[in-house]
């Protein structure tokens, strides 16, 4: 589609940028806004913009239904309960969180916690809010790199529909990583040709915004400015690489340098807080065999299908969504299909093979190596995540359309060059405009298959109905009610995060102040409560199975040396154990309960027709004591251990009972 001169419809000057002004002529932000403003009241008619708006909008409606079925899950519950614990400050904004150095996306997460904790219309309604712009911001940066023209359609589908953003938006805690540095990926580039074109330091101060905006979420965004850097050198700057090089630091050095020294502050800043971290999180050091295998999965599986509107199916299938695991004629064609794009790009563009090496190279250094350092002492399952290589599908869309289409500066350096050889396809036929419309509303009919069955990989219901019944719960805590913490479903915060997967970290934020006291600092009582695995507030009691002791069978009270009692027990520890006492009295009690350097004096209120005392004990040790008054006490049941719904006790020693009497029976 080669004008008939470089202006037309879209055309640009024959430079990089235009010629300098005077720094007291440089336009003010005013200026700015008023021509841009100026500059859309006549957009709002085009044709393109509008076709363009559509896909955006469709984009967004397929969104919207997955969050729908989508809901808070595994870190987002590990987000809420850290800022719910802790106040605004340096220690908890920059605090590494399993490896992710982000204070903004913690920011919006106090935010959130401070107004409405759990509340999922807010929560992704943000999230979508940001993806949205991103969205639009990708239409701008195409429309000012190439100009107007139907074929910036096909780039914008590719992104606004593609299947590998959209796990990462139905899942908070990654979208808040995700999500705004796709956005300052775009903004950093969109305004760095603003800058680049017209020279108004203006924009360049809004690119090392972006910049910083987006390092204040993600990690990878120590590598944006290597990215707008290598665009820029490879279709904006005149003459081979080397060259381009060359003309980036001899016009815009300070621009370069600027960038350049972001991405060192940002490395050492990030390094020392990597060091300053108590979590034991985050880079380790990977083992061969696991990174072989993350990486065969993110960049010869994941990706590829993903991009080109797959995977159709996915699987297996984690609390937070399905993973991809490709079919093996899906995976063979999505290779297939991805070869011929780059063998016709190449026949039409001698410089697409600089659009695919950028590809290449972001898939390797910002997705692939950042995942194995911080994953590649795990497993390599890992790599079957689409979260990893979200943010690749933005540059994919991109680098489509530089691989196909020529920018501004390309189209006007080859009609003052005459080459004889066009830059791109001049004059397409019919065949090629249907053939570009068809391949792209089969990529869009796929991608929307891909987005549609990822959602029936979600639980939202599960976990939305889980805080429906903990809310409720909490609303009606028995005042002098034990509350004891007992682990979350690993459908709602995973085995492998310990002591934070426990009710009294996780669930706290959705209590009031004084029962989000007892649930942090659990007080001695009569009476024990604990969640169940359906998020219900329950009457807990300890388990018989382990750490549990009774008087022998011809005995009513246990056997005592004067009141002193111990046993030899299995170490546990934590704010979820508990020490239970079983006892009968006529009048009130002494007691002492003693684990390893842990001294807890306690009364024993009147209990003449029996009761429980329960005493909070977190030192771990294998050693179990009490100190009784003999005279007045009579110990029925010890245990040290946590406690569980006693529902779920009661049918446990249901089935214990029935099981021995069957053995009793075979055996007779």
């Amino acid at each position: 589609m080669a004008p008939d001169s470089p202006t037309e419809r879209g055309g640009a000057a024959t430079s990089v940028r235009r010629a300098e002004v005077g720094p007291d002529e440089d336009p003010t932000y005013g200026d700015v806004l008023g021509e841009s403003l100026a500059a859309l009241r006549g957009l709002w008619r085009d044709r393109i913009l509008q076709v363009g708006l559509v896909v955006v909008l469709f984009s967004l409606a397929l969104r919207v239904y997955v969050l729908g079925e989508s809901y808070f899950v595994e870190d987002d519950f590990l987000f809420f309960a850290a800022a719910h614990a802790q106040d605004l400050s340096p220690e908890y904004l920059l605090e590494l969180h399993k490896g992710h150095f982000m204070p903004g996306a913690l920011f919006l997460v106090y935010v959130q916690t401070a107004f409405g904790p759990f509340h999922w219309a807010s929560a992704a309604g943000t999230m979508l809010l940001l993806q949205a712009v991103a969205v639009l911001a990708f239409l701008r940066l195409s429309w000012e790199l190439f100009g107007r023209r139907w074929a910036l359609l096909v780039p914008l589908t590719v992104y606004a529909l593609a299947p590998l953003t959209v796990p990462v938006l139905g899942w908070w805690s990654a979208a808040l990583n995700a999500v705004p540095f796709q956005l300052a990926i775009v903004l950093a580039l969109l305004w760095t040709v603003r800058y680049l074109r017209t020279g108004n330091l203006l924009f360049s101060w809004w690119a090392v915004g972006a910049v910083v905006f987006g390092m204040l979420f993600s990690v990878k965004a120590l590598f944006l400015p290597s990215l707008v850097f290598v665009v820029a050198v490879a279709f904006l700057y005149p003459g081979n690489l080397v060259e381009g090089v060359r003309q980036a630091f001899r016009r815009h050095r300070g621009h370069w340098c600027a960038m350049a020294g972001i991405s060192a502050a940002y490395l050492v800043l990030y390094l020392a807080r990597q060091r300053a971290s108590t979590s034991g999180e985050g880079a380790s050091v990977p083992e061969s065999e696991v990174v072989a295998q993350l990486v065969r999965r993110m960049l010869g599986e994941v990706f590829p299908t993903g991009a080109l509107g797959g995977p159709f199916e996915w699987g297996p299938v984690t609390p937070a969504g399905g993973l991809v695991d490709p079919l093996g004629p899906v995976l063979v064609g999505a290779w297939a299909v991805f070869a011929v794009i780059v063998l016709v790009s190449l026949w039409v563009r001698r410089t697409s093979w600089r659009a695919w090496a950028i590809l290449a190279g972001y898939l390797v250094f910002v997705d692939a190596v950042p995942t194995a350092i911080a994953r590649g002492g795990v497993y390599g399952e890992v790599g079957s995540d689409p979260r990893y290589v979200a943010d690749a599908a933005l540059v994919f869309a991109l680098v489509l359309a530089l691989a196909f289409l020529a920018t501004k500066e390309e189209r006007a350096r080859e009609w003052v060059g005459r080459r004889r050889r066009p830059i791109q396809l001049t004059g397409p036929s019919r065949t090629v405009w249907v053939a570009a419309v068809v391949v792209t509303l089969v990529y869009a009919g796929s991608a929307s298959y891909s987005t549609y069955t990822y959602a029936g990989t979600l639980s939202g219901d599960r976990q939305r109905e889980y805080l429906a019944n903990v809310r409720a719960s909490l609303e009606d805590v028995p005042r002098d009610a034990g509350l004891y913490s007992r682990a979350v479903p690993d459908d709602i915060v995973l085995e492998w995060n310990g002591p934070r997967r426990l009710s009294s970290y996780v669930l706290s934020p959705l209590a009031d102040r004084e029962v989000a006291a007892r649930m942090y600092a659990p007080e001695e009582s009569d009476s024990a409560h604990v969640f169940d695995d359906e998020g219900n507030l329950v009457e807990a009691a300890p388990t018989a199975r382990a750490n549990a002791f009774r008087p022998s069978e011809d005995e009513e009270c246990m056997a005592s040396w004067d009141g002193l009692m111990s046993w030899s027990v299995w170490e546990v520890g934590g704010i979820e154990q508990v020490a239970t006492i079983g006892y009968t009295s006529q009048e009130d009690a002494d007691l002492v309960v003693v684990v390893g350097e842990e001294e807890v004096e306690t009364e024993l209120p009147a209990a003449p027709d029996g009761g429980f005392w329960y005493v909070p004990v977190s030192e771990r040790d294998t050693t179990f004591t009490l100190f009784t008054d003999a005279g007045r006490t009579c110990v029925t049941w010890a245990s040290l251990g946590q406690l569980f719904p006693a529902s779920q006790v009661a049918e446990e020693d249901a089935e214990a009972e029935e099981g021995a009497e069957d053995a009793a029976e075979d055996a007779g």
